[in-house]
């Protein structure tokens, strides 16, 4: 019988892609922020935490994390997009107070805004909307959830969570961290347990993949439209 998941599992996993994404970024130093070796840290970041939660499972003899996409799962794909519409709205007046020069509080995505090439946007929009929510969810709401056991849906929802939202402060801008954080925890924190609540209620991570590729999707959108084209809608 599979061994179950534990906390420790979801650590090693996390560290695994920190240090992948620490060692890809070091290429982009060296290469002076050269769009290959950016789109390759984002993908390294991803790779290593698969990798590690394939060493796991296979050492714990595969134990379930509740990875099952049906077909239907698609249509939340517009639950994700409306939830990240309705937090921008809620909170856009926190986020002109706190970063009033309308810079984005996530320093990952400035970078993304600044590609320049076609294929590193194609490339980065496969990552925020692919392979982003399939790793994410799988750590947070598959490894994670199921590391915490019998806990009261409350509970597992609120830790998933805050644990969720606290992974991307190593995202957000160094030079105004406080005002970033104020800005982007509790979104985020909101959206964890939106996609901890689905993946309860229907037992199984197609639906909070979709949710979270749909919140993605729409910020990519944003992110790496042709500034020219922003300029003539704006």
């Amino acid at each position: 019988m599979p061994r179950p998941w534990s906390i420790l599992d979801f650590f090693l996993i996390v560290l695994g892609g920190v240090l992948a994404a620490t060692i890809f970024g070091a290429f982009v130093v060296v290469f002076e922020d050269n769009e290959v070796f950016f789109v390759l840290a984002l993908i390294g970041q991803y790779a290593g935490h698969l990798l590690v939660l394939w060493l796991i499972a296979r050492r714990k003899g595969y134990p379930d994390f509740g990875f099952s996409v049906e077909g239907r799962d698609i249509l939340y794909l517009g639950s994700g997009l409306f939830l990240q519409l309705a937090l921008a709205v809620l909170f856009f007046p926190l986020t002109s107070l706190l970063l009033p020069e309308g810079d984005s509080a996530q320093q990952v995505a400035t970078d993304l805004a600044g590609l320049e090439t076609t294929a590193a946007r194609i490339a980065a929009v496969v990552i925020a909307v692919v392979l982003a929510p399939v790793t994410e969810e799988i750590i947070f709401r598959g490894v994670l959830l199921k590391s915490l056991g019998d806990r009261r849906p409350r509970v597992i929802m609120a830790l998933t969570a805050l644990i969720f939202a606290c992974f991307h402060l190593i995202g957000l801008q160094p030079d105004r961290m406080l005002q970033a954080a104020a800005v982007v925890l509790p979104q985020l924190f909101i959206v964890g347990v939106v996609l901890a609540w689905v993946t309860l209620r229907t037992k199984r991570l197609g639906p909070a993949i979709f949710i979270h590729s749909g919140f993605n999707l729409l910020a990519a959108i944003v992110l790496l439209l042709p500034p020219e084209l922003l300029e003539s809608v704006g």
